[in-house]
């Protein structure tokens, strides 16, 4: 899925990545009064190979998931370039998670509790970015690419 529009977000550099998950821990930290609250919105994984790879939102102009929103819950903030999805109205229907070109919508469902959540930039200020001892994520607010 290929558009050439701008992305605005995180950009997670694999070869500076350690695998300290202090991404994870520091987005979890910063949501707890979200639906999701426990779930990190960045998920980082390595492959057979000793590779990581993250998987989130990365913000991207035209956002496919919000294309499909019944309730309409996906919101860009234009002053600080990035989506929210509104957990706390979400009904679960799940039609967003497929439709995300990087896997960047997730799906809780443990504990009665059904949401699908995605990274909101903490509002502009990235606490993964600020937690990475590597510099694996950045935040970039011009480039071109997919999405």
């Amino acid at each position: 899925m290929s558009s050439g529009k701008k992305k605005f977000g995180l950009v997670f550099h694999p070869d500076k990545c350690n695998g300290c998950l202090e991404c994870e821990k520091a987005c979890v930290k910063a949501h707890p009064n979200a639906v999701a609250s426990g779930k990190s919105r960045i998920q980082v994984t390595k492959d057979d190979g000793g590779k990581y790879a993250g998987t989130m939102c990365v913000h991207c102009e035209t956002c496919p998931p919000s294309e499909v929103c019944p309730s309409a819950l996906l919101e860009f903030h234009e002053e600080g370039k990035y989506w929210t999805l509104d957990e706390h109205r979400c009904f679960a229907c799940m039609a967003c998670i497929p439709r995300c070109p990087y896997n960047g919508v997730f799906f809780e469902g443990a504990f009665g509790v059904e949401t699908a959540y995605t990274c909101d930039l903490c509002a502009g200020d990235p606490a993964c970015i600020k937690a990475c001892p590597k510099g694996a994520l950045t935040l970039e607010s011009d480039r071109e690419g997919k999405g």
